[in-house]
Parts: structure tokens; sequence; C-alpha cells
């Protein structure tokens, strides 16, 4: 794994990255997704950043945690990816 941090030049595709996620996972959550937001610098037109897409999901409740976890893996997040 290098140590070596990449920022790149804003771009336009991370928008559209988020949508194309983000439409993956109400798939999966259905109602249980409150709010799907883009969070974090690639969300911020025009900012530098590392090329990575954070997405920040609101429910209603954590419980049971199932409901919410086997979703998300089946979307290709594992568990370490969730912050839960």
């Amino acid at each position: 794994m290098s140590d070596h941090i990449v920022i790149d030049e804003w771009s336009p595709s991370w928008a559209q990255k988020f949508r194309d996620k983000a439409e993956v996972i109400r798939g999966e959550l259905g109602s249980l997704a409150v709010r799907i937001d883009h969070i974090g610098s690639t969300s911020i037109d025009g900012l530098a950043a590392k090329p990575i897409i954070d997405i920040q999901i609101s429910v209603e409740a954590f419980d049971p945690i199932g409901a919410l976890v086997a979703p998300l893996q089946r979307c290709g997040y594992g568990r370490a990816q969730l912050d839960l």
C-alpha cells in the first residue's frame, strides 16, 4: 500500500459517480434510506480532492443492523467500509 495521498483536480464526473452509486444503494435499501447524500470534498464543485466518493446514508433506525448491512454488502460494501 502506498503512503502517498493523491489529490486530483476537480472533476464533474464525481457528481455522476455519486448518482450512479446512490441509485444502486437506493435500489437495495428502498425506504430504509431516508436520505442518500454526496458529502466530503468531492461534493464541492471546483475543489481539488482525493478521488474518493463519500456517501452518507440517513436512516430512521439502526436496529436491526442486519437490515442495513446485508443490502449494502450486496452493493459491494464490506463491513469495514460501512463505518458503523
